[in-house]
């Protein structure tokens, strides 16, 4: 049975759905975050595009042309010799003549011709023949390493493109005229000559072997071009450029995937309709040091608890007598956020007890170099009193008083069932003005979700870098699930922690344990 004493908050939805953030504000947000990983990929993207450009071979690119002129294919002389003929698509027909150009007898002329040392084949790698469009031409285009030998190779395949295609007219043609003359000879001479005779068509071949090839000729030779086509250095530069933008644009929103962690106070209000109670700046600790106590903390890190405990009061009122500190996962700040709240009420001249609710991995007994002999194990298997077991110190003076665990008894955390901590708080509220307790994270461990729904007010610890969205929502799921209200929010590490007059500068941008 839930208990029935009255919680702040209690009732009014304070999560917001959990959906993905508004598309534009969430792109401009994680370009925020991580623009430095969008400027370093595009800053490496364009010194590699100028790498490139600097120690990449130069390739010059030349040109020759050649003019295709199709006979009609209804010509009784052009008839078997292999000839270009006009066809009812005009671009079929010169695109025919481009596959011509590019064939290993065209090739293989080119290199006899300019004594090249390649193989056919390869100088074939360096030839592209294409159509230009809307015209009878074919663009012989050739690439080489100087401006002068790409001019040589565009111009000696587009001769030899003509010289193939000759050859072949002429072998065609020696293979059909003697017959032909054979059969001419033996008609009688009135049959021989006139229009459509034997006769007229022996004259066209004899015509046609002592010509080159009607059907191809060069329009235009190459000349050197003034500048290598490739490395096109602008054209590089701008790829350079426009690709590390979008390989950085995609590095940070697949980094924003794989380590969705907290960075701005709006990521909290956007998961929370929760106040932000305090701010603690960042102190410095070395790893394994434990919670901070009052004495290792600056100047601004003690004001922000003093602040927490003033804003607690009015966001909650002044009514309040239990507090308990959580937060989504370890290292979050919550121990030492404990400690130094309960330290500043009780400077306030509040007599407070801290309780250290974290059964299973206890650090507060031994951040303050307390070895308690009872603690509240024995007060959970009722071996002794609270009032028995809670101590002081001359240190923090007697209006703190701590109730911590004496061993690691995960076994007790059991006994945490919602009357044993009914009776662990209205005890300890009985014994002091203010009582706070340390929890332990209850994403991780749900032991002390029955304390949380019988004190007056549940502060989240966030801390800036290191918290979890996602296990943030889960933490919120658990409260909300177990009708419990957070009073508010408090941030560890937060990025607005600016210079102040009464605070010292150097110690502003360091961590919080």
């Amino acid at each position: 049975m839930q208990s029935d004493r009255p919680r702040v908050g209690a009732g009014s939805a304070w999560l917001n759905p959990r959906t993905e953030a508004q598309g534009a504000v969430r792109y401009l947000d994680t370009m925020r975050e991580r623009w430095w990983l969008v400027v370093l990929t595009t800053i490496l993207a364009v010194a590699i595009a100028s790498i490139y450009v600097a120690t990449a071979p130069k390739r010059y690119t030349a040109e020759a042309d050649l003019l295709v002129t199709p006979i009609s294919g209804n010509e009784a002389a052009s008839s078997g010799l292999g000839l270009i003929s006009t066809t009812n698509d005009p671009s079929q027909t010169v695109s025919t003549a481009a596959r011509l150009v590019s064939t290993y007898a065209v090739a293989a002329e080119t290199a006899a011709n300019l004594h090249a040392r390649e193989p056919p084949q390869a100088l074939l790698g360096d030839i592209k023949a294409e159509p230009i469009a809307s015209s009878s031409l074919v663009a012989v285009q050739a690439v080489r390493g100087s401006a002068k030998q790409a001019a040589e190779l565009a111009d000696a395949f587009a001769a030899a493109a003509v010289n193939v295609g000759t050859s072949q007219l002429h072998t065609a043609i020696g293979v059909q005229l003697p017959l032909l003359k054979r059969r001419l000879a033996s008609l009688p001479a009135a049959e021989q000559t006139g229009p459509g005779t034997l006769g007229e068509r022996v004259a066209s071949l004899e015509a046609l072997a002592a010509a080159p090839d009607p059907t191809l000729r060069v329009a235009s030779s190459a000349t050197p071009p003034p500048g290598p086509s490739s490395p096109k250095k602008k054209l590089a530069l701008a790829a350079g450029l426009v690709g590390g933008l979008i390989i950085g644009l995609g590095a940070a929103f697949a980094s924003q995937a794989l380590d969705p962690r907290l960075r701005r106070e709006e990521q909290l209000r956007s998961l929370f309709r929760l106040p932000l109670l305090a701010r603690i700046p960042r102190v410095e600790t070395r790893r394994g040091d434990g919670p901070l106590v009052p004495s290792r903390l600056t100047p601004a890190a003690s004001e922000a608890f003093r602040t927490l405990r003033a804003t607690l009061a009015a966001t909650v009122g002044e009514g309040v007598q239990s507090v308990l500190i959580t937060s989504s996962s370890e290292a979050e700040g919550k121990s030492s956020t404990a400690i130094n709240f309960a330290e500043a009420l009780a400077l306030a001249g509040q007599r407070t007890l801290l309780i250290e609710g974290d059964l299973r991995r206890p650090t507060i007994a031994r951040a303050l170099g307390i070895q308690p002999i009872m603690g509240i194990g024995a007060v959970l298997v009722n071996d002794v009193s609270m009032e028995d077991a809670i101590v002081t110190t001359s240190e923090y003076g007697p209006n703190l008083g701590f109730l911590l665990v004496e061993r690691n008894a995960p076994s007790l955390a059991d006994r945490l069932s919602l009357p044993t901590a009914r009776k662990l708080v209205s005890d300890a509220e009985a014994l002091s003005d203010v009582v706070v307790i340390d929890s332990p994270p209850l994403t991780q461990v749900i032991d002390a979700l029955p304390i949380a729904q019988e004190v007056d007010a549940v502060l989240i610890m966030a801390r800036v870098g290191t918290s979890r969205l996602n296990r943030l929502v889960t933490l919120g799921e658990i409260l909300d699930q177990g009708g419990i209200r957070p009073a508010g929010i408090v941030v560890i590490g937060h990025e607005y922690a600016t210079e102040s007059y009464y605070h010292n500068p150097a110690t502003m941008e360091t961590r919080v344990a």
